[in-house]
């Protein structure tokens, strides 16, 4: 028999997202980029103390890369999963804990998560500077919906501490038609020209107009009694100094563009340290961690995969569901 021909993937969402900033625009368009690229840093972690997350990607089933929000929140670490209960809806997710209700939050949008395809593990990781049991909740979003959730996960995180809802545009929400205009408006900057190359077009950076009247019938000369160009007027007896550079518009133009990122680059570089310096202070002030729910570095190694067959696995499942251990949820 003929062999038929593979069939492309269907294209997903999140082979239409981008793979990392790579663009460079020209200086004017700098810091509005290097803004809207740490708008959607998919490392940036937003923390709220009893709970954290990042937005980025998670390899699914099917073994493709789909966009998600990771929530994060620290466990006891006697806490175990059978004691764990989640209610994930599209508008509210409700944590508890052997009966005890431990995160109950309202989302800030109701109409991107994906609630049948979401889930939840524990696993053992180091949460400033101390290794613990964390509840990772896997949230994934709609390949339909348009929206990227990089602002505001839960509707608590939009409130000041006195109840005020911070003030927010609209208008700014992060979608994929907000970032195809935003990489669309860039303009790519102009090739690095060496010494060597001396081909500019000068006639409007030369200020050719009077300065006293406007006119722009003037003459550019020196006359032997000068000590330098002047600019002539023919429709008045002004005479002005003309513009001089010892370099071409355009390498003039290239050389205050490399000064101008050569002062934003020192700015930068003593924010960073100032802020290191912050940090360093900050967490002397703070002190040894808490290590009251550490897990020790020896946790589940004596725990091993056991293999039954199909008639050991029903045994000991209806065990566990007499004993209570596995109880049905219905959806």
């Amino acid at each position: 028999t003929a062999m038929e021909p593979p069939v492309p993937p269907v294209m997903k969402r999140s082979m239409l997202a981008p793979h990392g900033a790579q663009l460079r625009p020209q200086y004017d368009q700098e810091d509005e980029w290097e803004e809207f690229c740490e708008r959607t840093d998919t490392s940036k972690v937003h923390d709220f103390g009893r709970y954290w997350w990042t937005y980025g990607r998670d390899e699914d089933d099917d073994g493709f890369l789909r966009e998600a929000v990771f929530l994060e929140v620290p466990l006891r670490k006697d806490v175990e999963a059978k004691q764990i209960r989640a209610n994930l809806t599209t508008k509210r997710l409700a944590i508890t804990v052997a009966g005890d209700s431990f995160l109950d939050e309202e989302f800030e949008d109701s109409k991107w998560l994906n609630v049948g395809e979401s889930y939840w593990e524990i696993e053992v990781k180091e949460v400033k500077k101390v290794r613990r049991k964390v509840l990772r909740y896997v949230l994934y979003i709609l390949m339909d919906c348009p929206k990227y959730i990089t602002k505001w996960l839960f509707l608590r995180e939009k409130t000041e501490d006195d109840g005020r809802f911070v003030e927010e545009n609209d208008d700014e929400e992060d979608n994929i038609d907000d970032r195809l205009r935003m990489i669309a408006k860039m303009k790519e900057p102009e090739p690095y020209r060496d010494a060597d190359i001396w081909f500019s077009e000068t006639e409007e950076e030369e200020e050719r107009w009077c300065d006293s009247c406007g006119s722009t019938r003037v003459v550019v000369m020196k006359k032997h009694t000068d000590t330098r160009y002047m600019k002539y007027c023919n429709d008045c007896p002004f005479v002005s100094p003309a513009k001089e550079t010892s370099l071409p518009t355009g390498l003039q133009k290239q050389k205050d563009i490399d000064e101008k990122r050569a002062r934003k680059a020192r700015l930068k570089a003593r924010k960073m340290e100032a802020k290191k310096r912050l940090d360093a202070e900050k967490e002397k002030a703070q002190g040894e961690p808490d290590r009251s729910e550490e897990v020790p570095d020896d946790y589940n190694e004596a725990e091993k995969t056991r293999v039954y067959t199909d008639g050991e696995f029903v045994e000991v499942l209806t065990k566990a569901l007499r004993r209570g251990e596995i109880q049905w949820e219905d959806y």
